[in-house]
């Protein structure tokens, strides 16, 4: 048995939790590829315009300027690093307490958590975006309809969570 192996192996709680990271950083990139898609289809942007946005917390008003590769690379890792960490962690937590253990169970918590973290778009993000740049980039480019799409998404992935959960931890 391999370090990893054993390092993997834990009680339910850890399980749950660290399942839930795993599939909120899937869940993460699939919601940024769908709005990538939806900025290229819908809205005449490039497809790394959103994830730019997001990097604009740091960059600022130029990172919506053109190909940004900065603002690019920023904006992934604040992404992935903060609102998909924070609810795969949140969704591991209620996933132990709940006791999700099917596909159905799921997609309805998961879903339930895309519709929460809109608390983002709506508290979080107007008051960062105000704070440091002065301004809300996001709120000014990214248009409402498309972002909660994308958090019902992002919630809907988390159909994933049994699966994953499953191929870590496959002896729990």
């Amino acid at each position: 048995m391999s370090k990893a192996e054993i390092q993997l192996k834990g009680t339910s709680s850890n399980s749950e939790v660290f399942a839930g990271i795993v599939t909120g950083q899937i869940a993460g990139l699939v919601m940024a590829i769908v709005v990538m898609l939806v900025f290229i289809l819908f809205l005449n942007k490039g497809p790394h315009f959103p994830v730019q946005v997001i990097g604009s917390l740091i960059i600022g008003e130029s990172a919506l300027s053109g190909f940004h590769l900065s603002a690019f690379l920023i904006g992934l890792v604040l992404h992935q690093l903060g609102p998909s960490l924070l609810w795969g962690i949140v969704y591991g937590l209620l996933a132990q307490k709940l006791a999700i253990n099917d596909n159905r169970k799921s997609v309805t918590l998961g879903i339930a958590v895309g519709v929460i973290s809109m608390s983002g778009p709506y508290v979080l993000i107007p008051f960062l975006m105000k704070t440091i740049q002065g301004t809300d980039y996001w709120n000014q480019q990214v248009p409402i309809m498309w972002d909660w799409a994308a958090h019902i998404i992002f919630g809907a992935s988390f159909v994933l969570f049994p699966i994953i959960k499953n191929r870590l931890f496959k002896d729990n």
